[in-house]
């Protein structure tokens, strides 16, 4: 049996199956009542099972108009919906590829649009596998960003998991995940029948009223398939150490797992700087300030005869000290460069690094190919980007310089779902950027993701 590539690159929807085309793979996946998920490549012909790691099913909203028509601006998404991942690519640029043959049909009622964009096709396709779905249970999967896929099986193979879901989203969904879509096992344990306490004994959690409590905090934007076994892990210490401060948050996000998961982070922050971050809305879908602190102690460690600052106070506190450290960090690297020019060192960081992931926009979105490209951008931005160097050879993260609507420095990273997602995005002296920013790197890279 050979593998006949599609025709075009593209998604559809049609007979109960959402069919995803790529060039050299195709992908089948069936939701409720049965889910089951299918793909065939080049490099295997045959049908084979697989597990989805993108997001199948998104919040769906339509943005309206002052007069109360429906609009398709992507420039009306609001911040939260750009930042949770959701925004959808109804503004095509100017190289924006005709629409693929296998475009969706418009639905009832809606006048088909004469040319739309590969995003409003792919939007179509996933929006009719969502209606496909009973409703309680794509409203239970709507806030997970990643692996979906488990709780869908288990939501399907165990209806009365679903009060589980709504009452605790977070360990609906460590459960699912360690059930591992094992459709069989789902059925034998019941596991919607049982008390969440015991359901934490199952995940090896301590079975207490306190840690039910805690669960409910974790907000279900803020786990993925990235992060779901370390915070489980954190639970699991079941240290008071570490409990006292998380049962004082009021919610649990991605910032605070990103600093309790890594205990020099931890070590570093007080619990007024994890108060602060738990009530921060970018928090919870991007961990900005674990990242600062991580800079910060990286660069204080390159940096001798500094006294280093062990611990953080607040988030003030860890701005100004940041912003001291990477003006000292960027002149060590002037001094570096300078002392470096003719030798290894220099070849090194004017070495040009691998194609970038994503292409950029020339004039507006801009990939930065050097180490030395990396630590000018630095200097210009007033930010510690020019120590990235390492994390790009690593091949995990890639630099560019947004030049409109406003200067700033983008930073994304590869997760586990195979897509590029946004890490930084910060303006001069890393000041927060304009929403119309965040909506256009959003639109740009929306284009590269196989999402929902």
């Amino acid at each position: 049996m050979t593998f006949e590539p599609p025709n075009a690159p593209g998604f559809r929807f049609s007979d109960g199956k959402l069919r995803i085309f790529r060039e050299q793979e195709i992908m089948v996946i069936t939701g409720c009542p049965e889910p089951a998920a299918v793909t065939k490549s080049a490099a295997n012909s045959r049908w084979r099972p697989f597990t989805p790691a993108f997001r199948l099913i998104s919040p769906y909203r339509r943005a309206k108009s002052a007069a109360g028509s429906p609009r398709t601006k992507a420039d009306t998404a609001p911040l939260d919906k750009v930042l949770d991942g959701q925004l959808t690519l109804d503004l095509p640029f100017a190289d924006t590829a005709p629409p693929p043959a296998v475009a969706a049909p418009a639905s009832a009622g809606e006048v088909p649009d004469k040319q739309p964009t590969p995003g409003m096709v792919r939007k179509r396709a996933f929006d009719a596998f969502r209606f496909a779905q009973p409703k309680d249970i794509a409203k239970a999967l709507e806030p997970f960003r990643s692996h979906q896929w488990h709780l869908l099986v288990m939501l399907a193979h165990d209806p009365a998991s679903l009060d589980l879901a709504k009452s605790n989203p977070a360990l609906a969904y460590l459960l699912a995940q360690r059930l591992g879509a094992d459709s069989e096992l789902i059925r034998s344990l019941k596991c919607g029948t049982m008390s969440q306490r015991d359901l934490l004994a199952c995940l090896d959690l301590p079975d207490s009223a306190a840690m039910v409590k805690l669960m409910r905090k974790v907000r279900p934007e803020s786990i993925t398939g990235d992060n779901w076994r370390a915070v489980a892990g954190l639970l699991r210490r079941g240290t008071t150490d570490l409990r006292q401060p998380l049962a004082h948050l009021p919610v649990i996000n991605t910032g605070v797992i990103e600093i309790v998961s890594e205990p020099r982070l931890l070590e570093a922050a007080s619990a007024r700087l994890l108060e602060e971050i738990s009530t921060l809305r970018q928090e919870h879908y991007r961990a900005g300030v674990a990242q600062m602190l991580r800079d910060t102690l990286d660069m204080q460690e390159q940096l001798r005869g500094r006294d280093p600052v062990r611990l953080f106070t607040d988030l003030e506190r860890l701005r100004k000290v940041h912003l001291e450290v990477s003006a000292a960090h960027r002149e060590y690297l002037r001094r570096r460069r300078a002392a470096a020019v003719s030798g290894e060192a220099g070849n090194r960081d004017r070495a040009i690094f691998e194609t970038p992931p994503i292409p950029g926009l020339p004039g507006s979105i801009e990939p930065l190919t050097s180490a030395a490209q990396l630590v000018d951008e630095g200097e210009e931005q007033h930010n510690c980007v020019g120590s990235y160097a390492w994390k790009v050879r690593m091949g995990d993260t890639f630099i560019y310089r947004i030049l409109k609507p406003e200067r700033a420095t983008l930073s994304i990273v590869r997760q586990s779902d195979g897509c590029w997602h946004i890490s930084e995005l910060l303006a001069r002296y890393n000041e927060p950027v304009k929403a119309s920013t965040e909506r256009q790197v959003a639109r740009w890279l929306d284009r590269w993701l196989i999402t929902g």
